[in-house]
């Protein structure tokens, strides 16, 4: 699939609206990507850099 995510991250806190929707993450996940959450990850940066984008953890 092109376009296909490899990491996806959601924020929790302070989300009155309850996104996403669970059959989103369960589609980001199914599709091969890993999901992060703030809760659980800490704070995260997407860096870019050497043609790629990367993810850095608290």
């Amino acid at each position: 699939m092109a376009g296909a995510p490899r990491t996806a991250s959601r924020g929790v806190f302070g989300n009155p609206y309850g996104h996403p929707a669970p059959s989103t993450v369960a589609a980001l996940r199914a599709g091969g990507a890993v999901v992060l959450r703030t809760d659980k990850d800490g704070a995260l940066a997407v860096v870019g850099g050497g043609g790629g984008l990367s993810v850095a953890r608290d």
